[in-house]
């Protein structure tokens, strides 16, 4: 009697991958959650760093106004922020990290892809 019972090996779940088209790392891949939906679109309204004391220092404003400039204002699909290293929360929020601080991401659901709003991302403080 055979008492080792052989157990063919099990599928690795599939892990979906998102191709980063912009940005220092073109053509790599990143790993998106499965409910991160492609047809799921969120406007950015406002990057701030939430109840976190900033540094006034010239490191914190440059990412802090790089990440306004390139995200206030626009309407991105849920499985781009995901891509590009945000995590949604909800319909209403969203944290994103850069220059080693959490960011977070006022959001607003969108219908579909629009126009940036006027007067998002210049700099303001």
């Amino acid at each position: 009697m055979n008492t080792k019972e052989t157990h063919p090996p099990a599928a690795p779940e599939p892990q979906e991958s998102y191709i980063v088209s912009e940005g220092k790392k073109r053509g790599s891949s990143r790993d998106v959650r499965p409910e991160a939906a492609f047809d799921r679109f969120y406007t950015v309204l406002r990057v701030h760093a939430g109840d976190a004391i900033l540094t006034d220092n010239w490191h914190t404003n440059e990412v802090l106004d790089h990440a306004r400039n390139n995200f206030e204002g626009y309407t991105f699909a849920m499985r781009t922020l995901e891509a590009w290293g945000a995590m949604v929360e909800n319909d209403h929020r969203a944290y994103y990290t850069a220059g080693g601080r959490v960011w977070v991401m006022d959001l607003e659901p969108s219908a579909g892809k629009k126009p940036r709003l006027p007067r998002a991302g210049a700099g303001k403080k």
